[in-house]
């Protein structure tokens, strides 16, 4: 008897992003650590994490669903493949991935379950957070700028200000004092 899990994440990223990252070998290395062969057709072939996960696409939904064969190099060699659906649904800049995978051998779902948290969803977090975080800054200057018609300032780093500010402190404080000393001698001297 098979089983079917379901995974559910969100990210800060649009659909159109994930599901090109997705299908994208390049990306899909880079979102998730490992290599990775990919086709935006269907029909096409996919390997991923270095050939132990390979299927091929059997429904294309641009920017909402991915319809997958898939297996691992763990499946028995008379199981059929199983189908993994990956539902994309935005909501202002947030997309819930939903990933529903079914027909898996028996005995081997929750192992699937958690690795698609380990090896998927937190890689892809931080993947997509870190593009997100960059433009995220760009954008708030951006609608700043717009909202006020100026230009923003672009601020100085905190380290490069704490730095400036020390300095300053040190050289009121250990400077002056050691040029009063030097006065002070040569006055003790002269008497």
């Amino acid at each position: 008897m098979s089983e079917s899990i379901t995974v559910r994440f969100s990210l800060h990223a649009s659909a159109k992003q994930i599901y090109d990252a997705w299908l994208d070998s390049a990306a899909h290395t880079a979102m998730t650590g490992s290599p990775a062969k990919a086709s935006r057709e269907v029909g096409g072939v996919f390997t991923a994490w270095d050939n132990y996960i390979s299927g091929k696409n059997l429904l294309l939904l641009e920017n909402k669903k991915i319809v997958q064969s898939w297996r691992s190099s763990e499946f028995p060699e008379d199981a059929a493949d199983s189908v993994l659906s990956i539902k994309l649904t935005e909501r202002q800049g947030i997309t819930e991935v939903e990933l529903e995978h079914r027909d898996i051998p028996s005995g081997q779902g929750v192992q699937y379950q958690s690795g698609w948290i380990e090896f998927y969803a937190n890689p892809m977090q931080k993947y997509f957070s870190a593009a997100s975080g960059a433009n995220t800054i760009k954008a708030s200057k951006r609608s700043v700028a717009k909202k006020t018609g100026k230009k923003v300032a672009k601020k100085k780093p905190a380290k490069k200000a704490a730095k400036k500010a020390a300095r300053k402190t040190v050289k009121k404080k250990v400077l002056r004092p050691a040029a009063k000393k030097k006065k002070s001698t040569a006055k003790k001297r002269g008497k």
